[in-house]
């Protein structure tokens, strides 16, 4: 019997742990360190399990909310399900909005929310990884 851990044929369990443990501490750092002064989070319930898209609310009443008058310099999306947190998505935000200005100009907003006053953008999921 061997004592050599190996998790894969590779056998690079070392570079692998190595590697995971920079990116924890880089992680780390950046919520202790705070490399952000300001986030926002938006949390959406079921819709997005059901469409495949995030909204992104730019305007309410005809008056810009949302990502058009944020200070964050971090958006977090919270995606639940039941009540229940499945997964937070971090995206600094000057790549979501320049992922949310594409999909404007690609007409991928909507009015929706509470009687229909206030205007989103619909990213799909997929286009955050872009």
């Amino acid at each position: 019997m061997t004592n050599k851990i190996t998790f894969n044929r590779d056998e690079k369990f070392d570079l692998q742990l190595s590697q995971a443990m920079q990116d924890e501490l880089r992680l780390a750092g950046v919520i202790s360190n705070s490399t952000f002064d300001r986030l926002e989070l938006k949390s959406e319930e079921w819709q997005w399990e059901q469409t495949g898209n995030i909204a992104i609310e730019f305007s309410r009443r005809d008056q810009p909310s949302g990502i058009a008058v944020t200070e964050a310099d971090v958006w977090v999306h919270e995606l639940k399900r039941d009540g229940e947190t499945l997964m937070y998505i971090w995206v600094p935000m000057h790549h979501l909005k320049e992922i949310c200005r594409v999909a404007y100009k690609a007409r991928r907003w909507r009015k929706g929310g509470d009687g229909g006053v206030t205007k989103m953008v619909l990213l799909k999921l997929m286009d955050l990884l872009r």
